[in-house]
């Protein structure tokens, strides 16, 4: 479908990115290749160097939305076909970034997912808190769009050019639930594609114990923000 940018966002990863990166390149040997290092205090830098990857650095952790702007950008000033966004953390099995290709243009999405639980229609083995928050995600964006999402912070995700201007008009924080609201308000197609990603190994996760009662709160506000900011996307194109 043209061409292809893998993007592998990267926040202190030096124990797994080398495989991720092997991998990725093995799984689609056809498409270019960036990280972004989000300001990593670890080794990953190193790491990156050893392996001569395009890498943009920030000099200092910016978070996840700006981290994928950063790729969008890139993406959109090079003239991509297609952005394939996957974590440097090795939970994502790269052998499925064909496949979410093949769908993508197949089914003719605008973004295209890498579902966990939409094989499945349900959150088995999901720890309660996490569950509880997947839960209300999706069915704030089944009540706010019409379409049910069911596993809204999935990292896998394929963007098609389409929607690359649309994204870097706003802000977006996680570009998680949020950009799904915007982008279906938009008029853009969103669709799932059942993914198996594995339990990290490495490193530490961005979510704290204390983030079941923050990260709903904060997800719960970036939605309506992604409604408003649809709604004024709109007013735009108008005038």
């Amino acid at each position: 479908m043209g061409r292809i940018l893998i993007v592998i966002p990267a926040y202190n990863e030096e124990q797994t990115i080398v495989d991720v990166l092997e991998r990725a390149r093995q799984a689609l040997p056809g498409a270019d290749l960036i990280v972004i290092n989000d300001g990593s205090t670890d080794g990953t830098q190193e790491a990156l160097c050893r392996e001569d990857v395009p890498t943009a650095t920030h000099i200092c952790n910016l978070g996840y939305g700006r981290t994928l702007q950063t790729a969008i950008k890139y993406a959109r000033r090079l003239r991509y076909d297609a952005l394939v966004k996957i974590d440097a953390d090795g939970q994502h099995n790269p052998e499925h970034l064909s496949q979410l290709i093949d769908e993508l243009r197949t089914g003719d999405w605008d973004l295209l997912i890498g579902s966990r639980y939409v094989g499945r229609g349900r959150y088995d083995g999901v720890p309660l808190g996490r569950k509880t928050g997947m839960l209300l995600f999706s069915f704030l964006v089944r009540l706010i769009t019409g379409q049910r999402i069911y596993d809204t912070t999935s990292g896998m995700k394929v963007f098609r050019s389409s929607v690359f201007e649309p994204l870097v008009q706003w802000h977006f924080v996680d570009f998680h639930a949020e950009a799904i609201v915007y982008l279906s308000l938009l008029g853009y197609s969103v669709g799932e594609f059942p993914i198996v990603a594995a339990e990290r190994v490495h490193g530490t996760s961005m979510y704290a114990p204390i983030s079941h009662i923050t990260y709903p709160l904060k997800t719960c506000i970036l939605i309506f923000i992604g409604v408003f900011q649809a709604a004024l996307s709109r007013g735009k194109k108008r005038q």
